[in-house]
C-alpha cells in the first residue's frame, strides 16, 4: 500500500547526506537533484514502481491525473504534497524546482543553493524557494494513495482522438507486450481511439475493434519515447 510516511522517511534519510548535481550523478547514490530526489521518494512511498524511470520536473507534471492530483490552493497544502516551481513545458533544468512538504510552510528538497537536501520553513528561508501562492509558476500536487498493482493495467482517461503511426504498431488483446497480437497498423496509418491506458511500462491508446472487443496499441514508453503522433 502506498504511504506518504514512507515517502517522507526516505526524504528525511537524505537530509544533509547527499550532494547536489544536475549531471549524470543525479541518479545517486551520492548525488541527487531536486527531481530525482522527489522521484526516489515517490518510489520509496510505493506511488511509483521500483523500476520507474527517474524523470524531471516536466515528467512530474505529466504524472498529474494518475500518480498525482493537483491541489489548487496553497491553503489546502498538507504533509506529503509536492510543489513544482516553473512553467509547465518550460521547467527543465535550472528553470524548474521541486520538493516535498513536511507540513504547510515547511519543505524538504534537494537544492543547489545548499548543495544538499535541506529543510526550509518560515524561520529558515522558505521564501527563497516558494512564494506560497499558487500560480502558473508555482503548483502543488498530492500523491494518490491507493492499492497499486503495477502488473495490472489501468485506464488513465477517456479521450476521443486519433493517432498517426510513425512506425509499424502491433494491436494487442490486452495492454501488455506479452498479450496476443491481433492486428498490425503500418507506418502512416491513422488510429481512432476513445480511451488511454497505462500498464507494463507503456501508455496505450484503446478502441473497440470490428470484433466488438477492446483493442490496445502502445504509443510510448515511460521515458516518453513515442512512436505515434497525435493531430
Amino acid at each position: 500500500m502506498a504511504s506518504v510516511e514512507k515517502m517522507i522517511s526516505y526524504a528525511i534519510s537524505k537530509w544533509h547526506k547527499v550532494g547536489y548535481s544536475m549531471g549524470p550523478k543525479r541518479l545517486g547514490p551520492n548525488f541527487l537533484d531536486c527531481s530525482s530526489f522527489v522521484y526516489y521518494a515517490l518510489i520509496a512511498g510505493g506511488f511509483l514502481a521500483k523500476n520507474h524511470p527517474i524523470g524531471n520536473t516536466e515528467t512530474l507534471f505529466k504524472l498529474n491525473g494518475t500518480v498525482l492530483e493537483e491541489v489548487y490552493d496553497y491553503k489546502n497544502v498538507r504533509r506529503g504534497d509536492i510543489f513544482i516551481r516553473g512553467y509547465e513545458g518550460y521547467s527543465s533544468g535550472a528553470y524548474g524546482h521541486t520538493g516535498i512538504f513536511l507540513e504547510k510552510d515547511k519543505i524538504i528538497h534537494c537544492n543547489a543553493s545548499n548543495n544538499t537536501v535541506t529543510i526550509n520553513g518560515c524561520d529558515s528561508y522558505i521564501s527563497s524557494f516558494l512564494r506560497r501562492k499558487r500560480s502558473a509558476n508555482e503548483r502543488y500536487f498530492r500523491p494518490v494513495i491507493r492499492g497499486i498493482n503495477f502488473s495490472k493495467a489501468f485506464k488513465v482517461k477517456d479521450e476521443k482522438w486519433r493517432g498517426i503511426c510513425q512506425a509499424d504498431c502491433n494491436v494487442r488483446a490486452k495492454p501488455s507486450t506479452s498479450s496476443q497480437i491481433v492486428a498490425l497498423y503500418k507506418k502512416g496509418d491513422v488510429i481512432y481511439y476513445d480511451e488511454v491506458w497505462e500498464g507494463g511500462g507503456y501508455r496505450w491508446i484503446s478502441y473497440i475493434g470490428y470484433s466488438g472487443k477492446r483493442r490496445f496499441v502502445a504509443y510510448r514508453d515511460m521515458n516518453f519515447n513515442s512512436w505515434i503522433s497525435f493531430k
